[in-house]
């Protein structure tokens, strides 16, 4: 006899119970392959509950495969070994996924699990984590964005609901425009294209690109996500070191001459990983030497929004008056990542182009949250909410700065105060037995870093630690600064 309870004050549906119960029986081998189950009249008079309710119930276990129904007879247990995956069994599957895939892509999969080795520990909860850039979630305006969706949907409607223009919300192009003139970029709303987050928009650009044997100048470091991508996508990266004032202009020049590149990525403002921002004259300099070229300036201007201190210098776009500059924006990084709403400012044709490859990948961006993000705008909700970020992380930074000057021995690290952004880049003395793992040292001690490895092509002899503010308040950052410190006091002075 099957034995079911059913518990009408729960929460949970009672078909759902039903279901959950009768799983259970078969996964535990209670119930067996062929066996008969209750009619849907019989159990309902036993569980004292509506017929209809049950044959709910065995509806549902029919369709996750679990059991089969015939019309004139009693529901059967399905043989499920004949249907179960190979993950089931704990068997791999027919097909070899590594020897498939592309050596493009394979590197890009090697890359993945590289940069995110955290997936699938248990133990992360208990770390500090400043190898995170995600936002402190605690900080988000959720309630005003919420109001602004409600909002949004109401005035617009129906044509929410459509493919809509194909670079993206009109209103919102036209808004991005208007503020992109308040960092001295003059241009069009036919010059904006909306992109799913910035790093849609990089990747847009390098397939525009893309070619056998060309090569791309990139900072170094650099964003990390940035170096796998330009592989996958057959882009040879070309290294051009990062001193304190920027990218070496001369290593630069010399590196144009000699190995061609198509395009210049750069992060001017707030650079990840060492957050630099370089001065008007490097920005001239770079401008002048890639027009010199005809050589197009990919400028991601990720953390443009948040100046702390010091003198705002305008973007290298704002001196752009060839149309060689492309530049990158994201609401991602001063409003909240989940919305993944970013931008692109080009010359039209380029921008044309860029909407074309869009089209073939996603077909259309998402309406409704651009028209969204355009009422949280033009209410007012952004600039307030800049300002609040702003004297959150003017804290957060100086706090941060703070407790490494007092916690951090200058024998075991140096950095460079940045004037915004988030991102603090530490050069670690060798201690006289470097730790095989330092990463394992750190998890050791309760936090969490990105290693410098991560955002060089290729292997450097200095060991470089990356510290994400964003994800944290000033307590958690004295924190985890002080838990750094033990860790390096360790590798330096070993028991």
């Amino acid at each position: 006899m099957l034995l079911l309870t059913v518990d009408e004050h729960s929460a949970e549906p009672i078909y759902r119970q039903i279901v959950a119960q009768i799983r259970d029986k078969i996964a535990g081998r209670v119930l067996l392959p062929g066996e008969k189950l209750p009619s849907t009249r019989r159990l309902a008079d036993r569980l004292a509950i509506h017929r209809s309710t049950v044959a709910t119930a065995y509806q549902e276990l029919w369709a996750l495969g679990f059991v089969d129904l015939s019309p004139g007879s009693c529901p059967r247990v399905r043989d499920r070994m004949q249907m179960a995956t190979a993950a089931d069994r704990g068997e791999k599957g027919l097909i070899d996924w590594q020897a498939l895939s592309s050596p493009a892509s394979e590197n890009i999969w090697q890359a993945h699990r590289r940069i995110s080795p955290q997936a699938g520990r248990e133990d992360t909860a208990a770390l500090i984590n400043f190898a995170s850039l995600d936002m402190d979630r605690r900080l988000f305006p959720l309630e005003s964005f919420r109001a602004c969706l409600d909002r949004a949907v109401k005035n617009h409607g129906e044509a929410l609901l459509g493919y809509g223009a194909r670079a993206g919300f009109g209103p919102l192009r036209e808004y991005i425009a208007r503020r992109l003139q308040g960092h001295g970029i003059s241009v069009t709303t036919d010059e904006i294209l909306i992109t799913n987050g910035s790093q849609q928009g990089l990747d847009l650009v390098f397939r525009m690109l893309a070619a056998p044997g060309r090569t791309v100048a990139i900072e170094s470091p650099t964003y990390s996500y940035v170096l796998p991508l330009l592989r996958f996508y057959g882009l040879t990266p070309v290294e051009i070191p990062v001193r304190r004032d920027g990218m070496d202009l001369d290593a630069l020049e010399a590196a144009i001459a000699r190995e061609k590149p198509v395009l210049v990525y750069t992060m001017p403002t707030f650079q990840n990983p060492t957050g630099i921002t370089t001065g008007q004259a490097h920005r001239e300099r770079l401008l002048s030497l890639c027009e010199t070229h005809r050589l197009p300036i990919l400028e991601d201007g990720f953390e443009e929004e948040m100046k702390y201190s010091g003198r705002v210098v305008l973007p290298v776009k704002s001196m752009d008056k060839r149309q060689l500059v492309i530049y990158c924006g994201t609401f991602s990084k001063v409003l909240f990542p989940g919305v993944r709403i970013g931008w692109l400012a080009a010359e039209k044709e380029c921008v044309e182009r860029l909407v074309a490859i869009h089209r073939f990948s996603e077909i259309a961006p998402s309406m409704i949250l651009q028209a969204a993000i355009h009422e949280f705008c033009q209410s007012g909700h952004y600039d307030r909410h800049i300002g609040r970020m702003h004297r959150a992380y003017r804290k957060r930074m100086q706090t941060a700065i703070r407790a490494l000057q007092r916690h951090i021995d200058p024998a075991w690290a140096e950095w460079t105060e940045p004037s915004g952004g988030f991102l603090i880049w530490l050069k670690l003395k060798q201690p006289p037995c470097p730790p095989a793992d330092w990463q394992a040292l750190l998890a050791a001690h309760g936090v969490e870093a990105a290693t410098g490895s991560d955002f060089f092509n290729w292997e450097t002899p200095e060991t470089y630690l990356r510290l994400s503010i964003s994800p944290l308040d000033e307590g958690e950052i004295t924190a985890g600064v002080q838990r750094l410190a033990a860790a390096l006091r360790q590798a330096h002075c070993p028991d």
